[in-house]
């Protein structure tokens, strides 16, 4: 019913529209038609009558004798050319006259033309014939000639000026009809226009308002409102639409409302019962949430609703490393003071994803690693003090097998000697075993001192081929250096990070394809690190093996040789000594990739590190001139 209310206000006013245009389009083609008609007949034979005049006065000038001896009758060429030009334009009045009275004035003018050059042509032929009498007497008709041709040319002129002025008139009052006749038709368009607003304007505005209305009581969540029905249209049926959308929207609010407490109450039953402290913070890192054991370390720590400084600073890291973090070496634990108590935590951070994706804070999990760092230090010191304990009395063995080697105490049995050097190699690799656990144990206590400098990538590439490359070819290998330009200093311990690349080359030597080459390569890792790989083709290693091969005393199946597994674990822990990453990477049968990733030296550094060179070579410089002048 609406709609078809809508069509017919609608069609009257398109009908309107059309008929105003249509008579629009034929009202101006018909003026146009007239104007064209003016210009075309009565423009043109104005034209035509104008010349008529200007031609005869040409003429007549130019034969008459002026300031020469005599008039040039024996040039016809400019009446020649008047007469081509009057059988041009006589035409034109011919077809332009409409009337009687000026085919009349037309059919006068052309005898009278007509005469004009036959009297011109007379004047012509007795001039040749040398007749003067009988020349004036025919130059006497020249002048009544042109008289009659002027006076014929005004009146044909006068009466196409009256109808240029009869078809204006016209077409200024046709012009004056179709504007009211507009007027009248866009007074027609607004009544129809006025009259459908009226008609339609309270059966669908005020129902629209009235939606309106409702659906901002939806958004407040006001479901108690509904709309009354007025009509049976497609109003009514859009309004009885929107009442039952509401009833859903309020019935689905309930249920949601429902699950979100129960959802919510289960929530903070699994809160407190877990044992860690749990902190929800939202993406400015202010708390929302916490658990009783969060409750109970925060009270313990006299902090009231900020997070302690240590662990806002990993909650900034987490912010650069990624989405979720967490620390596993136990030694990165976090140390905290309750009740004369020491206590350790490792922080799990875990960003909280809604399911379009977008984040809605985080979650802070501190997980109580006091007694596994107690478990661990016993552990080190443990090792420390029972490798420290056997390497004494082994020194004083390994002593005497080497003199009874150097058969000091007297000759030896082929046999005997055959014992002493088993038992030889066996004590240096024992004494190789406690080395490595005493500088693991240094390590993990932290006792290590690291003498970090700015150091170019090229010298430690440097350092390791130059270290290699004799037991490199020795092994029928190859070693190649691959180092990207313009790489910036690494802030290291050149002692140590030497240690790690001789680990990485020793397991390419030992474990690598034969006549394979190996390659060093040093290359920018981010922007604030840099990657030193070592790169060899072999057997390589399967993704169970890669997670453990950093693990302390770990030797895969397959590995030959001796050894304890110490080289890779010591290398890791030279690595995080550094605050550094390593790393292994490996296809089976093909490429293997062990790297380490080393922090990029601050500017700063690099000239503390430049001015103690410069004042070193200062000082020997100062100490060459003393001596050479002594």
């Amino acid at each position: 019913m609406l709609r078809w209310r809508l069509t017919l206000g609608l069609l009257a006013t398109l009908i309107i529209l059309l008929l105003v245009g249509v008579y629009g389009v034929w009202l101006y083609r018909d003026l146009g038609r007239a104007v064209d008609r003016v210009l075309r007949h009565n423009y043109d034979s104005i034209k035509v009558c104008h010349f008529m005049r200007v031609a005869t006065a040409r003429v007549n000038t130019f034969y008459a004798k002026g300031d020469r001896p005599a008039p040039p009758y024996d040039q016809t060429g400019t009446l020649d050319e008047a007469e081509r030009q009057f059988q041009q334009q006589l035409p034109i009045l011919e077809r332009n006259a409409r009337t009687p009275e000026e085919e009349h004035l037309v059919d006068e003018l052309k005898a009278a033309a007509a005469e004009y050059i036959k009297n011109w042509r007379k004047v012509f032929a007795l001039y040749k014939a040398n007749d003067p009498a009988a020349i004036r007497e025919a130059k006497l008709r020249i002048p009544d000639l042109t008289l009659r041709i002027t006076n014929l040319s005004e009146k044909i002129l006068q009466r196409n000026e009256q109808q240029m002025l009869i078809a204006n008139r016209t077409a200024t009052q046709q012009a004056r009809d179709s504007i009211r006749l507009l007027i009248i038709a866009m007074v027609s368009a607004v009544i129809v226009f006025l009259f459908t607003y009226s008609r339609l304007g309270h059966s669908i505005i005020k129902p629209i308002r009235n939606l309106t209305q409702s659906i901002r009581y939806l958004r407040s969540r006001d479901f108690d409102r509904s709309l009354p029905v007025e009509a049976q249209d497609e109003l009514g049926e859009l309004t009885g639409e929107f009442n039952s959308m509401a009833q859903e929207l309020r019935n689905f609010y309930r249920e949601t409302d429902r699950k979100f407490i129960e959802l919510n109450q289960v929530i903070r039953a699994m809160m407190t019962t877990l044992p860690y402290p749990l902190f929800i913070v939202d993406e400015a890192d202010k708390i929302t949430r916490i658990n009783p054991a969060a409750e109970k370390l925060m009270a313990s720590l006299r902090a009231k609703d900020r997070l302690p400084g240590q662990i806002q600073k990993h909650l900034a890291r987490a912010s650069i490393t990624g989405p979720d973090y967490r620390l596993d070496d136990l030694k990165q634990a976090l140390l905290f003071r309750i009740d004369e108590q020491e206590i350790y935590f490792l922080p799990r951070i875990f960003s909280i994803v809604l399911e379009d994706g977008t984040v809605s804070g985080r979650a802070l999990m501190l997980i109580d690693v006091t007694r596994f760092r107690w478990l661990d230090e016993m552990k080190s010191d443990m090792l420390s003090t029972l490798s420290h304990e056997i390497r004494t009395p082994l020194t004083g063995i390994r002593l005497v097998l080497h003199l009874l080697l150097e058969k000091r105490m007297g000759p030896l049995s082929a046999a005997q000697e055959e014992l002493v050097s088993t038992a030889c190699n066996d004590c240096e690799r024992l004494l190789k075993t406690l080395s490595s656990i005493l500088d693991l144990a240094r390590m993990e206590s932290g006792k290590a001192q690291l003498n970090i400098k700015a150091i170019a990538p090229r010298e430690i590439l440097e350092d390791a081929f130059t270290t290699f490359r004799d037991q490199a070819e020795t092994a029928l290998r190859a070693l190649r250096v691959e180092l990207q330009p313009e790489l910036p200093s690494v802030a290291a311990d050149r002692d140590r990070i030497s240690l790690v690349m001789s680990n990485f080359i020793s397991n390419a030597l030992k474990y690598g394809a034969p006549k394979t080459d190996i390659l060093l390569r040093a290359g920018a890792s981010g922007s604030d690190y840099l990657r030193f790989s070592v790169i060899n083709e072999g057997p390589g290693l399967t993704e169970e093996e890669q997670a453990r091969v950093f693990d302390k005393f770990y030797r895969s199946d397959k590995q030959r040789g001796e050894g304890a597994g110490l080289g890779l674990s010591i290398a890791r822990q030279v690595v995080q000594a550094h605050d550094g990453r390593i790393g292994v990477s490996s296809e089976l049968n093909k490429l293997t990739e062990f790297y380490c990733d080393l922090p990029v030296a601050a500017k700063e550094s690099i000239a503390e590190d430049l001015a103690d060179e410069e004042q070193n070579a200062a000082y020997q410089d100062e100490a060459s001139a003393t001596h050479d002048g002594q």
